[in-house]
């Protein structure tokens, strides 16, 4: 048994299918059709889900200019 680590995952968003969580064996996958996982549920076919956006930062506070 080995473990792998996916070239195209940043920060859990996949690089290749655009907008998706990345999710090892998914349609759009490299690994898609050429491996088997050791859970069944990872073998069965399943569509890209989309990856939560982050939350934009709060914007900064306004200043008052001294007069």
């Amino acid at each position: 048994m080995s473990s792998w680590s996916c070239p195209h995952d940043l920060n859990s968003v996949c690089q290749l299918v655009q907008g998706a969580a990345c999710d090892p064996g998914m349609r759009g996958c490299v690994l898609h059709g050429k491996v088997r996982f050791a859970s069944e549920a990872k073998n069965s076919p399943r569509k890209p889900v989309r990856a939560e956006s982050a939350k934009a930062p709060a914007p900064p506070p306004k200043r008052r200019l001294p007069i």
